[in-house]
């Protein structure tokens, strides 16, 4: 075998530090933080209020820790909290008119880096690069999941 596994996983640490610099540039547009930009990405995909038991779900993280994002978010004006008609001790969180227009401005913006790049290369070759990427890509999360021990 050539030396392709080392070529392959020196793209791929390119590659990491290109996506957390357009990770940057997100978190510079909401001027938020990872966690903050992730939860309102979400809230705007979905267009629709989520409970807090969803979100620590979707972020993978503590409820207690949702908790926090949230604050930082209402205190931004970019959220607000709902309680629930059924249930008192359940609150939804709401994305405002400003939280989706930052929302928004972040996925414009990477979107427009996208546009950027494509333009960048040869015209002829993109469809054939998306595909050969994409395949690449489709593996690789096969042979992470693959990877992983369930418990």
């Amino acid at each position: 075998m050539s030396n392709y596994p080392e070529k392959f996983h020196d793209l791929i640490t390119r590659l990491q530090v290109a996506l957390s610099d357009i990770d940057y540039i997100q978190k510079a547009c909401l001027q938020a933080g990872r966690m903050e930009c992730m939860l309102l990405n979400h809230l705007h995909a979905t267009k629709s209020p989520a409970n807090m038991n969803e979100l620590a779900r979707v972020l993978n993280v503590s409820h207690s820790r949702v908790t926090r994002i949230m604050d930082n978010l209402v205190n931004k004006q970019l959220v607000t909290r709902k309680p629930s008609e059924d249930d008192r001790r359940c609150w939804f969180a709401l994305i405002t008119e400003k939280g989706t227009k930052l929302a928004e401005n972040s996925q414009k913006t990477v979107l427009d880096q996208q546009v950027s790049l494509i333009e960048k290369l040869p015209q002829k070759e993109v469809a054939d690069i998306y595909k050969a990427f994409k395949t690449y890509v489709e593996k690789y999360e096969e042979v992470l999941k693959d990877s992983f021990i369930e418990v």
